[in-house]
């Protein structure tokens, strides 16, 4: 007797839980409305990452070119950071050992270098998501591990400065920081 209640009773238990375990994607509240976390924070490892959304207008192919082009001016945006505080580093190590040099060494290479990267690079991630009540087309653009290492190589190649495996270290250490200064 007990059994032919407990067995519809698990049944709809564990149809409760693969309901709401299906239900899992992570979201995180930022200003108005739920947004998904890979869109408020996007991350990839040893690297950067960036998103951009725009609102969409189902119209995919111009959606998708809009979104990538406004990631892609963020995603140079953060380079240009990190490669900022690079020069500063730089800057200070030769002044530490006495050697003239004035102006940005890495800043300028870096500009065309970065261009050059980022016109072939592919989304990450992309896809639907609604929040703020609006639909928009969200796209995750990124530049991690040995992406990050063959761009730090090139713009130290491009800049035409003999730099010694030590401070080569200590400057991709501070192009690869979390937080640029």
């Amino acid at each position: 007797m007990k059994w032919k209640h407990l067995v519809p009773l698990f049944i709809v238990g564990l149809a409760l839980l693969t309901a709401c375990g299906g239900l899992s994607r992570k979201t995180t509240t930022v200003g108005v409305g739920q947004i998904p976390e890979w869109v408020a924070q996007p991350q990839v490892e040893q690297g950067i990452a960036v998103t951009e959304c725009v609102p969409a207008s189902n119209d995919f192919s111009m959606d998708r070119k809009e979104a990538v082009a406004n990631a892609r001016q963020s995603l140079a945006q953060q380079i240009r950071t990190k490669v900022r505080a690079m020069d500063k580093t730089y800057q200070r190590r030769v002044e530490a050992g006495d050697t003239s040099t004035s102006g940005s060494i890495f800043e300028n290479v870096s500009k065309q270098l970065t261009e050059e990267t980022l016109q072939g690079t592919d989304p990450e991630k992309i896809g639907y998501e609604k929040f703020n009540n609006q639909k928009q087309l969200c796209v995750m653009l990124s530049m991690g591990g040995n992406k990050m290492r063959e761009f730090f190589k090139q713009l130290v190649e491009r800049s035409d400065r003999e730099i010694g495996p030590r401070d080569e270290e200590i400057l991709y250490q501070e192009f690869k920081a979390e937080q640029a200064q």
